[in-house]
């Protein structure tokens, strides 16, 4: 490292002598092939590009821009990821202060809460500490954040994306929403898509559209950097991805210098602390929460993978964050409670089943396994249907609990048993083609959910049909979606972007959305119908477009 940067410095000072720049282009090595400085001497950004082809040839890639970044006037921030100034960019500068400014505002005084430990941790894995701003786009370092993908956390994975790093996805337990495991895992990921494709502007770029894709419009254009394949006149790249790259810098220009760009008042909070203790399993939060002298609300905030306001009931012994400095005194106050003041009764314990439900969809649709559910209920079958009015234990507490019932009759009346705390009531406006299927999978709550909360509503939808639905309160931080706000904005509003899913192929994703597979194929560029996990697919509604 030593020695790149004296032979970046020697370069560029030789390179430097008796010459002026006459321009203010971004010193980066991918920018696009477009911008110009018109000058009779070199620029800086030129003079630059020939230390980085130096440098390359030692080598490294990017690496090199990075601490070109470092000889910067005094006092000016640094970047270790490139930093390219374009009309893309300029755009989404303009986005954040005019547009979403108060909400941008809020994102920036949460970044203090984690930034100093995802840096810590980036820096671990060897990766460049500027990656951060990825997690500012993603969700506005929010834990709780919900995509309409079912994308969940500070850092935005979906579930099979999630278990491939390593992160436990469960009934009790999404590790996604634990700041902490989800930077590992992110930086896994982005370390490996560098390693891939050798450019931090694709590595997040396939961090948002998935290697596949990026790989798939590398061959396509014939081309090697971000700029090319994510040009507006080239149409494979869904204009979320287009648009991702200028948004992290975007993010990355404003965060380093707020006040510069009109943030002048941001709230920011104190850097994430705590001690960690041991505790049993299914020990209740409120009740933990009571040992460590704090509220409940304030605990969770801690332990943010826990979803049901306890430890798993299962698994051994569980490491609980309590606030920096209580460790001592929430072990004494722990040690004097009984196993049964411990014990936290899971709800709902269980459910009172509908003609025709089998063990392995209750077990799907309550998020647990078939075995987790089958081991409770050793009396009925794994393999056939139920009979209506059994009831089905859901939870290892067996505490008398009110049945739940699912409702599949479109003639039941609505409930709204079951909009547990933590949720938020929102109205949702049925569009043209909408099912109760997709409904429910576009917020990821379960079908049965929603007819049982509208009742005869539910059983025939008709577009501008009014649905109650119950969502997390999380989802109100849910990333931004800046799509419609884009230059683009009309066309998008006629499409969307599906991401395909572990199990997926044409085929039924045509019938999800009621559109024909080679539809999906022209729309897509796909010459032969082959999915992968984590690709982009543009739907239309407007089957005629």
């Amino acid at each position: 490292m030593k020695i790149r940067y004296l032979l970046a410095t020697g370069l560029l000072a030789l390179a430097l002598g008796g010459c002026a720049t006459t321009g203010d282009m971004a010193d980066n090595s991918e920018a696009p092939t477009h911008q110009k400085v018109v000058s009779t001497r070199p620029s800086r950004a030129e003079i630059q590009a020939r230390v980085v082809q130096e440098l390359e040839q030692l080598g490294e890639k990017e690496l090199a821009q990075s601490e070109m970044q470092a000889l910067g006037p005094d006092g000016k921030p640094t970047y270790d990821i490139p930093i390219t100034i374009n009309k893309d960019v300029e755009f989404f500068i303009d986005y954040f202060q005019t547009k979403i400014p108060k909400r941008f505002n809020m994102w920036l005084g949460r970044s203090t809460r984690y930034e100093p430990m995802m840096r810590a941790i980036l820096r671990e894995y060897g990766l460049p500490e500027d990656l951060v701003y990825v997690a500012l786009i993603e969700s506005g370092f929010s834990c709780q954040a919900y995509s309409k993908a079912a994308a969940v956390g500070p850092w935005q994975f979906i579930k099979a994306s999630a278990t491939r790093f390593g992160l436990k996805v469960d009934y009790y337990v999404d590790e996604r929403q634990d700041p902490i495991k989800s930077t590992h895992a992110a930086a896994k990921y982005l370390r490996e898509l560098y390693n891939e494709f050798g450019s931090w502007y694709l590595a997040a770029a396939a961090y948002n559209a998935g290697e596949n894709k990026i790989r798939r419009a590398l061959s396509r254009y014939q081309a090697s950097d971000y700029w090319t394949i994510s040009h507006r006149q080239r149409d494979y790249l869904a204009t979320e991805t287009k648009e991702y790259v200028p948004k992290m810098i975007a993010a990355a220009l404003i965060a380093k210098e707020p006040a510069k760009y009109g943030f002048t008042e941001v709230p920011y909070e104190p850097p994430l602390a705590f001690d960690e203790v041991r505790v049993d399993p299914g020990v209740s939060l409120s009740v933990a929460a009571k040992a460590a002298g704090l509220s409940t609300s304030d605990l969770a905030a801690l332990n943010t993978e826990l979803k049901h306001g306890a430890t798993p009931p299962a698994g051994g012994m569980y490491t609980l964050r309590v606030p920096k400095g209580s460790a001592a005194s929430f072990t004494q106050a722990y040690a004097q409670l009984t196993p049964a003041e411990r014990t936290h009764h899971f709800a709902p314990a269980m459910v009172v089943t509908q003609k025709g439900d089998t063990l392995a969809e209750l077990a799907k649709a309550h998020n647990l396994t078939l075995r987790q559910v089958a081991a409770l209920n050793p009396r009925l079958s794994t393999k056939n249907r139920l009979k209506a009015g059994q009831r089905v234990y859901l939870s290892p507490s067996r505490a008398v609990h009110e049945p739940v019932r699912l409702a599949g009759a479109s003639h039941a009346a609505p409930s709204h048993a079951g909009a547990q705390a933590g949720t938020r009531r929102i109205t949702h406006t049925v569009q043209k083609g909408d099912t109760i299927w997709h409904i429910a999978q576009t917020y990821n709550l379960d079908y049965r959910d929603i007819s049982r909360w509208n009742g005869s509503k539910a059983g025939k939808l008709g577009a501008g049909q009014k649905l109650v639905l119950y969502v997390p309160q999380a989802k109100a931080e849910a990333r931004v979606e800046t799509k419609t706000a884009s230059r683009g904005a009309m066309a998008e509003q006629r499409e969307l972007t599906y991401k395909v899913q572990k199990g997926d192929n044409l085929w039924e994703i045509s019938r999800r959305f009621k559109v024909s597979p080679a539809s999906l194929k022209r729309w897509n560029n796909l010459s032969d119908g082959t999915l992968n996990v984590g690709d982009r697919l543009v739907v239309r509604r407007d089957s005629n477009s």
